[in-house]
This record gives structure tokens, C-alpha cells and sequence, in this order.
């Protein structure tokens, strides 16, 4: 049987790499190299850029890696998706930059052993590497050279452009107060310095950096940060405003939950930092979802930044805008429960699968308890539990048959019972629908749900488009070039 070998296109798989990203390939490059250089306790990064050779050196030193991790970090096929424990992976930085670049050459040492390589495009379409001689400094760490392609065209880069860089996606790691905290909690030990083109960066405080009026500090159990107002629109540029989320200093989005920010504008702005987000960042490091099975958590990080700006809001005068629950809601959230089967990632938001707990007696005749996952549910059921007399052991349920024997009743819970569907009438934003938390809300405000909800049918197609709409942006499953709202209404049709 003939064997036939599998082949690698490295420039649609560097390519591929690089639009997983949506920003500047030259800028995700820098970021990168700067995840990894802070992923190994740097105390100290250079950056520099030779604008006649078109070459960025990124310099640190933290461990640097050792021989297995530096083949590894050479491997197309090295793992992507580790959670939890990094804010960058090994060479992916310097994998993507072969998309504008043609060489890239790197020295690292660690526990006193040196690795080197000289990797560049071949003339077969591959990318190869090959061991050189070193002349790292006599300590760990690791340093990077970019030799960028000098056809290809690059941003205007120099100094201010390349601070910019590191201050928009690792803003905190350059706030006094936020280092503080992070050397105290040892994220940082000895929070790195950034030198840049030989000029060193300083640290500023919060209501210098972002020209704030007035601010509130917050702290709670996972985290903490602070809000306030500035005297500028967009504070920290490139249309940033709102709550930033960071963990371990890296910049992730900023987020606003779906509240209107009112007279504030784009005055508002906060800084957070939860390190547990680190769990759920994707896999470019760029944004959140939750880990299958495991919504709730990432709930639970964002759910005390969610109130305190609730709380900052109304402080300063922002109404909330009331949510409304109506029988449509009811029907709506009848419907996703119905999607579970043809949607399994559905039960991992926040449980959409509700759990009862299912009574039975056993060989010593004492009550037993066991869980049972189900669909459906008792709208009721909470004050149905409360009001029961017979209702004790935590929500059991204890009745006589005629023969006057005890029999099991089925109990079910109100609790975790997935997405829950609500309305506020904002005309002037321009989004169908969103989440806040666990909660989906319908924009009843828009003008196509004005116009065209004025039939039963019609209001429940267009809330169901809308849900869609709300859950693709949520990031539920993992990009396939396909939009989820198709998928959405497709399992909706056959449900």
C-alpha cells in the first residue's frame, strides 16, 4: 500500500496565526515577545529597533529556556491552548512574524546552559533552524532578533510608537500602584523595567495616566482595581474607554457589561486586575470564554467589576435602565432550554441544564439524595420550595402515600438554571441584544424592534436572532470560520 506524506503550507499556517490576532502583525509580534519575556519573571526588558536594517531586539532577563523548551519552541505543532498558568505562549511571536519577516534569530540561557538558532524561510516554502554559536551575556535570559522583510511596508515605528505598543496592551505594568500590588501578591517579584531604544520607562500613577478628575478604589476577593472620570474623551487612546480587564498585568479588553455609561461618555474609564481571568483567556491571549463546563468561574471573576460599576454609575447619577421580564421572556428561555440537545455548548453557560434532586429510600429506610440533570423547570418552583411545609433537608421533599409509607418527590431548583432573558429599551444604542452576567437582554429600545415585533411570531423570530446575536459575540465556541448565529437558528428551527 503506498504511504503518501502529509504536507505543510508554512505560509498559510504562519498567515493563519497572524489573523487570529486583530491587531498590526508588527504590534503582535512586540506583544508576544513581551508575554513571554514577563511569563519568565524578567526584571528588566529592552526593546530596541534599528530602522535602517529593519530589526526589533527584544532583550529580558528572566529564566530564559532550557533545551527541551527550545526545540519546542521552534514547533509548529507545540501545544497552543495551555490555561491557566501564562499570558503568552513559547514562539509564537517569533512564529508569526515569518508572515513579515525572513529571518529570526535566537539566543537563551538558562541554569548556565546556552541555546541559539538562526531560523529563517527556505527556498523549498519551509522554515528552518539551525544551532549557532552564542553570545548571550553570562546570565539568564533570553534575547530576539527580527530581521522584518525591507519590501514589506511597517508601521511608522520609533520610540513613542513602540511605548504606545507596550502601554496599550500591558497598561498596568506601568501604573506605580498597580506594581505595588503585584510585587506584593509576587505575580512580579520585581516588577520588570522597560527599556526602550535605550530610554528608560517610568511608572505613573493611575490619575496621572489616564488625566483623571476623580477616582474610586475598589478591592474584592478576586482582585482589584479603580474607576473614575477623566478630563478626556478616551483616555488611554485607540478608542479605549470604559472598565479595562487585565490579569497579570496584560490588557485583555475593556468592557463595559452592557450599561449605558449616560453623561459620562467616554469620560469613563477604570483598571482591573484579576489574576483568575489567566484561566480563561482564548487561545490568542486576546479575550475571554469560558472553560467548557466551567462558565460560572469566569462569571465569578466578572461579577464584583460588574457591580462597583453599577455602583460607580449610579454614584454619579446614571440611571440603570429598568429590565422587564414578561411572558415572552418565559417563552424565550423555554426555547434555549428545548436547544441543549442540538447545542451541547449551551449547557456550559451557566448550567442550562437544571439539576433536581431526586428522592428515594434506602435499605435503612433513611431518605436518600441523588442529582439529577434535567430540562425544563417549574417557573414557580422557588416559592413553591419556600412555602412547602413538608420542605426540609435542603429543599427534600418528604410526603405519605395512602398507606401512610414515606415517598420521594422529585424537588426542582431554581438555582443555575442558565441564561435568563430580559428587556431594556435603549433607543440609542445601536446593538439587538447583550449579556449581563448570565442574563440576555433584548434591546426593546431598537428601532427594528419597534417596527417589526408587532406580531406574536414576528416579536419571538426576531428576540430569538437577537439571543443569537448576544451569544456569538459571548465567544461560546471556539472561531471556525463560521457565525455562530447561523448555527443558533438553525438548531432553533429543528428544536
Amino acid at each position: 500500500m503506498q504511504e503518501n506524506l502529509s504536507k505543510v503550507n508554512f505560509k498559510k499556517l504562519v498567515r493563519n496565526l497572524a489573523d487570529m490576532y486583530h491587531d498590526d502583525t508588527f504590534d503582535v509580534v512586540l506583544t508576544e515577545l513581551i508575554a513571554n519575556a514577563l511569563d519568565a519573571k524578567a526584571s528588566k526588558i529592552s526593546v530596541s529597533w534599528d530602522r535602517k536594517q529593519h530589526i526589533l531586539i527584544v532583550v529580558d532577563d528572566g529564566k530564559g529556556m532550557d533545551s527541551e523548551a527550545f526545540k519546542q519552541y521552534h514547533d509548529f505543532a507545540a501545544e497552543l491552548k495551555t490555561r491557566g498558568n501564562s499570558i503568552g505562549f513559547a514562539g509564537v511571536g517569533a512564529k508569526i512574524s515569518f508572515n513579515i519577516a525572513d529571518r529570526v534569530v535566537t539566543e537563551t540561557r538558562r541554569d548556565g546552559v546556552v541555546n541559539a538558532s538562526d531560523w529563517r524561510w527556505h527556498n523549498d516554502g519551509s522554515l528552518r533552524w539551525h544551532p549557532i554559536q552564542s553570545n548571550q551575556p553570562p546570565i539568564d535570559g533570553t534575547c530576539v532578533k527580527v530581521y522584518f522583510k525591507h519590501d514589506q511596508v511597517l508601521p511608522d515605528v520609533d520610540t513613542e510608537y513602540l511605548v504606545g505598543v507596550l502601554k496599550r496592551h500591558y497598561l498596568p505594568l506601568f501604573i506605580t500602584e498597580f506594581v505595588r500590588a503585584y510585587s506584593a501578591i509576587n505575580i512580579y517579584p520585581t516588577c520588570p523595567q522597560f527599556i526602550v531604544n535605550d530610554l528608560s520607562i517610568s511608572q505613573d500613577k493611575l490619575a496621572d495616566t489616564a488625566a483623571l478628575d476623580h477616582h474610586d478604589n475598589f478591592k474584592h476577593k478576586g482582585g482589584w482595581g479603580a474607576i473614575g472620570v477623566s478630563k478626556r474623551d478616551c483616555p488611554v487612546g485607540d478608542n479605549a474607554y470604559g472598565v479595562l480587564l487585565c490579569t497579570h498585568g496584560k490588557v485583555i479588553k475593556p468592557e463595559l457589561f452592557g450599561l449605558s455609561t449616560g453623561a459620562l461618555g467616554t469620560k469613563l474609564f477604570g483598571i482591573v486586575e484579576i489574576p483568575g481571568l489567566i484561566e480563561y483567556l482564548t487561545t490568542n491571549k486576546c479575550d475571554l470564554k469560558g472553560v467548557p463546563g466551567r462558565s460560572q468561574g469566569l462569571n465569578k471573576c466578572l461579577d464584583p467589576v460588574r457591580e462597583e460599576l453599577k455602583k460607580f454609575l449610579a454614584a454619579h447619577g446614571v440611571a440603570m435602565v429598568e429590565q422587564r421580564q414578561n411572558p415572552l421572556s418565559a417563552k424565550l428561555e423555554r426555547e434555549l432550554t428545548k436547544m441543549v440537545g442540538r447545542l451541547p455548548e449551551l449547557q456550559d453557560f451557566d448550567g442550562l441544564l437544571r439539576k433536581s434532586r431526586a428522592l428515594r429510600k434506602g435499605d435503612d429506610g433513611n431518605i436518600l439524595t441523588s442529582e439529577i440533570k434535567t430540562q425544563g423547570g417549574d417557573e414557580n418552583s422557588d416559592k413553591a420550595n419556600d412555602s412547602n411545609p413538608n420542605n426540609n433537608n435542603g429543599g427534600e421533599s418528604r410526603q405519605l402515600d395512602k398507606d401512610g409509607k414515606t415517598r420521594a418527590k422529585r424537588q426542582r431548583s431554581r438555582k443555575n438554571q442558565g441564561p435568563r432573558v430580559a428587556f431594556e429599551e435603549h433607543p440609542n444604542r445601536g446593538e439587538t441584544a447583550w449579556l449581563d452576567s448570565n442574563t440576555v437582554i433584548i434591546n426593546s429600545g431598537h428601532v427594528a424592534y419597534r417596527k417589526r415585533t408587532t406580531q406574536d411570531q414576528a416579536r419571538l423570530t426576531y428576540c430569538m436572532f437577537a439571543i443569537g446575536v448576544a451569544l456569538d459575540k459571548a465567544n461560546l465556541v471556539p472561531d471556525d470560520n463560521t457565525s455562530y448565529v447561523d448555527k443558533f437558528i438553525s438548531a432553533w428551527g429543528q428544536s
